[in-house]
């Protein structure tokens, strides 16, 4: 049986984080066929999300879960380079923390990495603004051309990883939007599989549309580095 850990970095989600924990429960449980361990990661939350967390663990099974928590908001990078640290699993399946993907849809990916596929990635049907409309294709079109790798969602926020693929990879400012497309590029057996997706009921994103021209850069940055990678090879 596969060891699955869901890994789920959060900040300052008081109101979603605690259902999500809720409902994830009641879907791992129901699911016999591979082992479940949660790993949440607060990345300094100032609301009472950490110890709400920290409640929640202790009124259940507590062998089920890891928390860290980190002293000074990191960002969800290093959030994911503390879980990695820790996590001892042949798939981690990632989560963001504001109960926007559905614990449901977790026996889906269960269904594949049973079926052996090594990537599985969640495609949620959303309604962005036009500029990520524009970003997402240029997106797109760069990883194409230059990986050669054509996906529907590059950058998804719900999807499970081989955790050999990842595990040494010493994680940049934002690299975890960058897993996937690391992952498919070392030519691993993937598939696209469509996920719910919930509109956000507290709190607010932690995305701004500032960041977008960030990722622009990134991503020529992300393809130089796989590049030079695969030459060294």
């Amino acid at each position: 049986m596969y060891k699955i850990t869901i890994l789920i970095p959060f900040y300052n989600e008081r109101g979603n984080i605690i259902r999500q924990l809720e409902d994830l429960i009641i879907t791992i449980k129901k699911n016999q066929k591979c082992y479940f361990h949660i790993v949440l990661v607060d990345d300094a939350s100032t609301d009472s999300s950490c110890l709400e967390v920290e409640k929640f663990i202790k009124e259940n099974d507590k062998s089920m879960f890891t928390l860290i928590k980190h002293k000074k908001n990191l960002g969800k990078s290093a959030a994911i380079q503390s879980a990695f640290e820790v996590i001892k699993a042949d798939f981690v399946i990632f989560m963001d923390g504001d109960y926007q993907d559905d614990p449901k849809d977790i026996s889906v990916f269960v269904e594949k990495i049973l079926l052996g596929y090594q990537v599985v990635i969640g495609n949620q049907e959303k309604n962005p603004k036009l500029i990520k409309k524009i970003a997402a294709y240029i997106y797109k079109k760069l990883l194409n051309y230059f990986l050669k790798i054509n996906i529907n969602t590059p950058s998804p926020q719900f999807f499970a990883i081989k955790f050999e693929y990842i595990k040494n990879i010493k994680l940049k400012k934002n690299d975890h939007r960058y897993l996937v497309i690391i992952s498919l590029y070392n030519n691993v057996k993937y598939i696209e599989v469509d996920v719910s997706y919930f509109n956000r009921i507290y709190g607010k994103s932690k995305f701004s549309d500032f960041k977008i021209f960030g990722a622009f850069f990134e991503t020529i940055n992300l393809i130089y580095r796989l590049k030079k990678q695969n030459h060294k090879k």
